[in-house]
């Protein structure tokens, strides 16, 4: 490029993928609907709200499935989706987060939705920090809720995929990073000097030694579990670029890494992935958290 104006710029358009979206708003709505749905299906015994820390960020929705005669509502030992929300580490909530509590709770699983204080109120070292006390909590819960604090499944979306992702590196030693299981990483950055550079760190305020530090991509993880990354196929290149980018760099460390595009799917349309049924998410959802499909009374 021949300035860096236009870098800038470049840069600015490539990490704004509303500006792509097929219906940017309707996706969001479509976020905050499916929430309030499952908050309505959900409920009394199977709905649980956990606390981290003394904020009110600092909170995990929980969502227990059904299971007839059993104290709590859950079955023994089910296994745990534990799923980490976008926004660009300043935007969005848990009030956006659980529109595939309902799919993946009839499959079998917890449904955990991670809160976490957003920027500039805590800079991206804490919330890293914040995303690794909810996993210990969730772990250090999860056999009361029925759970296997063993086969905790970590995914995120967007900077949700960031924070999942640095939980398996060396970014927060004090964390018992291998109560993650595996990791579903959607649509995420993991290189993020260039973010530096664009209007996302207005807010997040990152210098480059930061961004460099806090990048998944420039670290190597510490555990051998199964990493799926997916990207939908209509998300700028940069995203592609960083979803490449964290497969070349991680395959090395890791004996079940994969990556794929969502087929016509944005940025943001990706997630409906995960909350159908018949979809290519929740399928690998389901894989990570060993529930076969047809177990999960889906046929394919």
């Amino acid at each position: 490029m021949s300035s860096s104006s236009e870098r800038t710029a470049w840069l600015n358009e490539q990490y704004s993928p509303s500006r792509s979206a097929h219906d940017f708003n309707g996706s969001i709505q479509s976020y905050k609907a499916g929430t309030d749905a499952a908050r309505a299906a959900i409920t009394g015994s199977r709905h649980r709200v956990l606390a981290y820390g003394a904020l009110s960020s600092n909170r995990i929705e929980c969502f227990l499935p059904r299971a007839e005669g059993v104290p709590g509502g859950a079955r023994r030992g089910a296994p745990i989706f534990a799923f980490i929300h976008g926004g660009w580490w300043q935007d969005l909530s848990i009030d956006y987060a659980a529109a595939p509590a309902v799919a993946l709770t009839d499959s079998g699983a917890i449904y955990a939705s991670i809160g976490y204080t957003l920027a500039p109120a805590a800079g991206l070292r804490e919330i890293v920090a914040e995303v690794s006390a909810a996993l210990t909590t969730i772990a250090a819960h999860a056999t009361g809720m029925g759970g296997d604090p063993r086969r905790i499944v970590l995914a995120g979306h967007s900077a949700g995929a960031h924070l999942a992702a640095a939980q398996l590196t060396a970014l927060t030693p004090e964390a018992p990073r291998s109560t993650a299981a595996g990791l579903l990483l959607i649509g995420g950055a993991y290189d993020l000097e260039p973010i530096a550079e664009s209007y996302v760190n207005e807010k997040v305020r990152m210098s480059a030694a930061d961004a460099a530090a806090l990048s998944p991509a420039q670290l190597m993880p510490l555990h051998d579990v199964p990493v799926k990354i997916r990207v939908g196929e209509e998300e700028p290149e940069e995203f592609h670029r960083n979803a490449a980018l964290l497969r070349e760099r991680w395959a090395p460390s890791l004996s079940a890494i994969n990556s794929a595009v969502l087929s016509g799917r944005d940025h943001f349309d990706a997630l409906d992935e995960l909350a159908d049924p018949h979809g290519r998410l929740y399928a690998d959802a389901l894989e990570l958290l060993g529930i076969p499909l047809q177990r999960a009374g889906v046929g394919r």
